[in-house]
C-alpha cells in the first residue's frame, strides 16, 4: 500500500483495498512480500552471501539475551524493552532520524506511528498482536516528517516487504533510499482486530480502553490493567482469530532484518536478540557499550537458542501442512 504512487490502495477492515483509480503500474505487485520473493537475491543484497545448510533461521552474526538498562523502558516495553532501547540509541547516535513503530489508540486499534524522540518511543512501546500497516508509517516519515534515515520495526512479513522495496527491479526508490534500519519481531501469527479485541474481549466483559498491556506467555494470552490480570486464557482459545495469511508464512524470526528480537529462548523480562547484518551487530554492540542495554551472549548450542530453532521449524511445518491441505 505504501508503495502505491497514486494512493489507490488503503487498508479497509484490515485488508488492502483499492479505493482510488489504479494506474496499472504493477508497483504493488513487485513490493508484495508473498510474491516471487527471492531469498538468494535478498541475502546477497544484505550479506554478500547466501545462507549455508547449517543456518536454518538465516544468517546470524551474533545472538544475545538482553533487556533495556532503563527501568521505565523495562516496565513499559515488551520482554525487557530491548527494541525500544536499541531505537533510542540509534536516534541518539544519529544512525536514524525516525522510527516507525506500532502505536495504538485508546481502544487498542493499531496504527503506524512515527517516533522521533525518546518519549515517543517509550509511549508506543509494547507488542500489539493485531496487524498494523507499518509501511504506511514509512511513507509518512518521508512525506510528512521529512525524514531520510528511518528505522522500521515490524513482523517478518513486513521486513520482507521492506527488502522487496529495496531489491525489486520495480522497487519504490523513494521509500528504499530512506530505510536506515530494520528490526524484526519474532512472530508465529497475528490476530484480527475486530475478532480479538472488538468481539472476543467484549464477550469476556473487558473494556479494551482499560487494557494497558497484552502479552503471550507460556502458551497463554494475557491482558493486564496495570499489574492486574484482566484475562489469562490458553492460546488455543483464540486460535480461531488467527489471520489466514499468517498460516502461509514460514518465517518466525524475521530472517531478513538487521536485528531480530523476541521472547522465545530467554527468561521472563528479557528478550532474545539476533544480530544479522553488520549494521545490526554494530548497533547492538554500541548500545551495550553506551549503557542502553544489558546483554549476555547466547551460544547457538544453548537450550534457549534451540527453542528458537524449534519454533521456527514449527512455523515451517505449519505452512507445509497448510499447503498440502489446500492442494
Amino acid at each position: 500500500m505504501a508503495a502505491c504512487p497514486v494512493n489507490a490502495l488503503w487498508p479497509v477492515v484490515e485488508q488492502p483495498t483499492i479505493v482510488g483509480t489504479c494506474a496499472l503500474c504493477e508497483i504493488c505487485y513487485y513490493q508484495c512480500p508473498t510474491i516471487e520473493f527471492s531469498r538468494d537475491d535478498v541475502e546477497l543484497f544484505l550479506f554478500r552471501r547466501t545462507r549455508r545448510p547449517d543456518e536454518p533461521i538465516g544468517i546470524v552474526s551474533g545472538a544475545y539475551v538482553g533487556r533495556a538498562s532503563a527501568t521505565n523502558i523495562q516496565s513499559r516495553g515488551q520482554d525487557g524493552g530491548v527494541v525500544t532501547a536499541l531505537l533510542a540509541h540509534a536516534l541518539d547516535s544519529k544512525m536514524i532520524d525516525a522510527a516507525v513503530v506500532a502505536g495504538r489508540d485508546s481502544l487498542w486499534r493499531p496504527k503506524p506511528t512515527v517516533a522521533t524522540n525518546y518519549d515517543q518511543l517509550v509511549q508506543n512501546a509494547g507488542t500489539k498482536y493485531t496487524p498494523t500497516p507499518t509501511l504506511l508509517g514509512l511513507r509518512s516519515a518521508i512525506d510528512e516528517f521529512g525524514k531520510s534515515r528511518v528505522a522500521v520495526v515490524g513482523t517478518p512479513c513486513q521486513v520482507k516487504a521492506v527488502r522487496r522495496i529495496q531489491t525489486s527491479p520495480l522497487g519504490n526508490l523513494r521509500l528504499a533510499d530512506a530505510i536506515g534500519l530494520t528490526i524484526g519481531l519474532f512472530c508465529m501469527e497475528s490476530y484480527g482486530y475486530v475478532d480479538l479485541v472488538g468481539n472476543y474481549l467484549t464477550s469476556k466483559g473487558i473494556d479494551s480502553a482499560t487494557v494497558t498491556k497484552v502479552g503471550i506467555k507460556k502458551g497463554s494470552f494475557i491482558a493486564w490493567e496495570g499489574d492486574k490480570e484482566l484475562l489469562h486464557v490458553p492460546l488455543k482459545e483464540i486460535d480461531k482469530f488467527v489471520r489466514q495469511s499468517c498460516k502461509q508464512c514460514d518465517d518466525f524470526t524475521a530472517e531478513y532484518a538487521d536485528i531480530s528480537v523476541g521472547a522465545i529462548g530467554s527468561p521472563s523480562g528479557y528478550s532474545t536478540i539476533i544480530a544479522r547484518t553488520e549494521k545490526g551487530l554494530d548497533l547492538v554492540k554500541r548500545a551495550e557499550k553506551a549503557g542502553y542495554v544489558e546483554l549476555r551472549e547466547l551460544p547457538q548450542s544453548e537450550k534457549g537458542f534451540q527453542k528458537v530453532l524449534n519454533m521456527a521449524q514449527m512455523k515451517r511445518l505449519r505452512k507445509a501442512v497448510q499447503k498440502t491441505e489446500s492442494a
